[in-house]
C-alpha cells in the first residue's frame, strides 16, 4: 500500500505540506510533548512554551524565557476503492473502476513558540503555527468509470470532484498569561491568520487568498495541590477569499457557465471556533492522569460559493454541510526521575463527515489515536521531547452525485507520526 497524504499542512516554518489526519482539515500537530499524551491535559499543563497554543493561561506557569521548536513527520496509507453500481446523470451505468488513486504526499510539519516573563505574575507568549489546511493530489482517472458520456466519451467520477487541492493557513498568535492568585491564572491572545487556497477538479479551479483576525482566551484553576483544570476558547476565523475561478473546456461544456477561461470572483470561508477542556490529577509526586476534550465548530463551514459579476446568475458551489467534531483524550504522565518524563495516551476523534457529505477535497472519518512519548532534560536549560502516534481511521464511505457523475466507494486510511521538539530556556 502506498504511503500518501490526503490533507495538508503548510507549515509555519516553511516546511512541506501534506496529510494531517485530523477532523475536517484541522491540523493537530503543534506540540510533540502534547502529542505524547494524545493531547490530554494540553490546556492545563505548563510543560513548555508550546502549551500556550491550547491555552494562553498556561504561560503564567513559565518563569523563564523559553523557545520551543517542534517538527513532525507523517506517513499516511491511503487508497480509494470504487463500488460497482454508480450512475452518470442517473442513466449511464458504471462499467469499471478508474486506474488512478493518490499521488504521494508525505508531510513534514513544523511550529515555533516563545515565552517571555515580563513580571513575576505575567508572561508574554508568541506562537507561529499552521492550524488548518488541506493538501490532496489524486492521479488522473480515479473513481467510478463511465463509458459513453455525452461530449466526454470515457469519464471517471473522481476527477469531477477533486484532482488537486492545496489550502494553507499561517497563524501568528501573540498572547499573555497572568497569574491572578496561587490557584488561578488567566490568558488572552489575538491571532493574525493568512489563508491561501488552490482547489482544482476536472471542471474548475479556484485560486485566492485572504487574511483574518481572531482571538483566544483561557484559564487554569487548581482547587488544591492535586487537581488542576483548564479551559480555553479560540474564535472562528472568517475570510472573504478573492481570486480567480477558471473553467476548463470540459467544465464549460457540462455546466451553465461562460466560455473556458479565468474569471475574477470571491468566496466566504469560515474556519471553526474551538473549545478545549483539560484536567490533570496528581496520583503521586511522579504520576499524573490527564483528560482532555476538544470541540470544533465545523458546522460553520456550510458551502464554498463563488460570487462573480461575470458569472451571474451562475454561482459555482462546493457543498460541505459538515458536523461539529469532538476529540476525547486520556493520558498518563510519569516522571522516572528529575530528568526523564514518560507519556502515554489514547484519543477518540469524531468525523465531520458522513457518506452523503464526505468531501473528496479532504476526506476524513472517525479515528482512534494511540500515542507515546518521552521528555529528556540533558541540562538545566534544555529539554528534548520525542513522540510517536498511530492513528486508526474507520473506513470512509462516500456517495456523491451532485456533479452528475456518481462518486461511490470507500476511502481506507491510517497514519503514523513521529515528532521531536527542542525547548531551550534562557
Amino acid at each position: 500500500m502506498k504511503k500518501t497524504g490526503a490533507l495538508l499542512i503548510g507549515s509555519a516554518l516553511g516546511l512541506a505540506a501534506g496529510q494531517t489526519m485530523a477532523s475536517g482539515f484541522g491540523v493537530s500537530y503543534q506540540s510533540v510533548s502534547a502529542m505524547g499524551t494524545a493531547y490530554a491535559g494540553a490546556a492545563v499543563l505548563s510543560e513548555n512554551a508550546s502549551n500556550q497554543w491550547y491555552n494562553p493561561a498556561t504561560l503564567a506557569g513559565l518563569k523563564k524565557t523559553e523557545l520551543s521548536v517542534a517538527v513532525h513527520q507523517v506517513w499516511v496509507d491511503t487508497t480509494f476503492e470504487s463500488d460497482s453500481d454508480g450512475l452518470f446523470s442517473g442513466a449511464i451505468p458504471q462499467n469499471g473502476n478508474g486506474l488512478g488513486d493518490f499521488d504521494d504526499v508525505e508531510p513534514f510539519v513544523g511550529s515555533a513558540f516563545l515565552a517571555v516573563p515580563i513580571s513575576e505574575s505575567m508572561t508574554f507568549g508568541l506562537s507561529v503555527v499552521s492550524p488548518f489546511g488541506t493538501k490532496i493530489e489524486y492521479e488522473s482517472g480515479w473513481g467510478n468509470q463511465y463509458v459513453g458520456v455525452p461530449g466526454v466519451g470515457t469519464a471517471t467520477a473522481g476527477d469531477f470532484y477533486a484532482t488537486e487541492s492545496d489550502l494553507k493557513t499561517y497563524n501568528i498568535n501573540p498572547s499573555l498569561g497572568i497569574q491572578v492568585t496561587d490557584s488561578l491564572s488567566v490568558g488572552v491572545g489575538v491571532s493574525y491568520q493568512k489563508l491561501d487556497a488552490d482547489i482544482q477538479n476536472a471542471l474548475t479551479r479556484l485560486e485566492g487568498d485572504d487574511d483574518a483576525y481572531g482571538w483566544n482566551v483561557g484559564m487554569t484553576y487548581s482547587p488544591d495541590d492535586n487537581n488542576h483544570f483548564g479551559a480555553a476558547y479560540r474564535s472562528e476565523m472568517s475570510y472573504e477569499v478573492e481570486g480567480d475561478i477558471s473553467f476548463s473546456p470540459l467544465g464549460a461544456g457540462l455546466t451553465p457557465a461562460p466560455a473556458p477561461g479565468a474569471y475574477s470572483g470571491s468566496a466566504d470561508i469560515d474556519l471553526p471556533a474551538s473549545l478545549q477542556l483539560s484536567y490533570a490529577g496528581d496520583l503521586s509526586d511522579k504520576t499524573q492522569v490527564l483528560l482532555g476534550v476538544e470541540w470544533m465548530e465545523w458546522s460553520s463551514l456550510d458551502a464554498l460559493v463563488i460570487e462573480s459579476d461575470a458569472l451571474d446568475p451562475y454561482q459555482p458551489t462546493e457543498t460541505f454541510d459538515w458536523e461539529n467534531a469532538v476529540r476525547y483524550s486520556l493520558g498518563v504522565r510519569h516522571s522516572l526521575n528529575e530528568n526523564t518524563v514518560l507519556r502515554f495516551g489514547v484519543a477518540q476523534e469524531e468525523s465531520t463527515q458522513g457518506t452523503d457529505n464526505r468531501s473528496a477535497i479532504s476526506p476524513d472519518s472517525d479515528r482512534v489515536w494511540a500515542t507515546l512519548g518521552a521528555g529528556f532534560t540533558p541540562m538545566d536549560n534544555m529539554t528534548i521531547d520525542v513522540g510517536y502516534a498511530h492513528v486508526f481511521v474507520d473506513d470512509a464511505d462516500i456517495n456523491r452525485d451532485e456533479k452528475g457523475a456518481q462518486l461511490k466507494g470507500t476511502y481506507e486510511l491510517d497514519a503514523d507520526v513521529i515528532g521531536a521538539q527542542l525547548s531551550y530556556r534562557f
